[in-house]
């Protein structure tokens, strides 16, 4: 399954780079969903600022994460690969086997950053029987991702949606 998005930022293409592809370790910083994240050390550690990261999307012991290693990155270009490998251990399973988001960012004439994704989403026998529903769902979900990005590279803050999910995130860990 392909889903696009696409969204402008009002920021230069540097500063937009530096927060998606240099401080990739730390999506927590601004992205729904994500309790806590951190660095991984293996993949193309040395050519990247970091070779990966996890991100827990639960705070408790043995959280639901998703393991994201970064596949390509290049910064002349301001293009970033990275597969994302959803693990879940407690629950019902997953429709969805990985995921490889392909981020290009286009520096404007007005200053400003148009963000392209791609996603190329690998699904289980279940996701394909659920593929309409799973598409429009994923839309949504990487479109809230890239208006995430898009507040907290314009403010320096997060965004209203990522202080609610934290809060009710935090509080079913309880």
């Amino acid at each position: 399954m392909n889903v696009h998005n696409k969204l402008t930022i009002n920021s230069p293409v540097e500063q937009v780079w530096k927060i998606i592809a240099e401080d990739f370790a730390n999506a927590y910083k601004w992205m729904s969903g994500v309790v806590h994240s951190y660095e991984i050390n293996h993949g193309l550690k040395g050519e990247t600022p970091v070779a990966g990261r996890v991100c827990n999307l639960e705070s408790h012991e043995n959280p639901f994460h998703a393991v994201e290693n970064i596949l390509r990155y290049d910064e002349a270009e301001h293009t970033l690969v990275f597969e994302v490998i959803p693990v879940k251990e407690r629950g019902p399973k997953l429709p969805i086997v990985k995921n490889k988001v392909t981020i290009k960012l286009t520096q404007a004439k007005d200053g400003s950053t148009q963000i392209h994704w791609h996603s190329h989403v690998t699904l289980k026998l279940v996701g394909k029987l659920l593929y309409p529903v799973l598409k429009l769902g994923l839309y949504k979900a990487f479109s809230n991702i890239l208006q995430d990005l898009k507040v907290f590279v314009e403010t320096g803050y997060p965004s209203k949606r990522k202080i609610s999910s934290d809060k009710k995130l935090l509080n079913a860990a309880v």
